[in-house]
């Protein structure tokens, strides 16, 4: 069994974020990132493999209000 977080998820209204004054405030971090690269077309490189230990990510700012069930 995976050792998870649950993670929850809101849509928030166009009208909601054009009422946040100065934007959104987005903070985070990645521990253990690996990425491995191939060359693809025109010379570009694609991401061919990758793995992330862990990510925290915080958005604040956003005047939510209560949650609907």
């Amino acid at each position: 069994m995976s050792n998870t977080s649950r993670i929850e998820t809101r849509e928030i209204a166009d009208a909601e974020l054009d009422n946040v004054a100065g934007g959104l405030s987005v903070s985070g971090s990645l521990d253990g990132l690996t990425a491995n690269f191939a060359p693809g077309p025109n010379g570009l490189p694609v991401l061919t493999s990758g793995s992330i230990d862990s990510v925290s990510l915080t958005v604040s700012d956003i005047p939510l209000g209560p949650i609907q069930a």
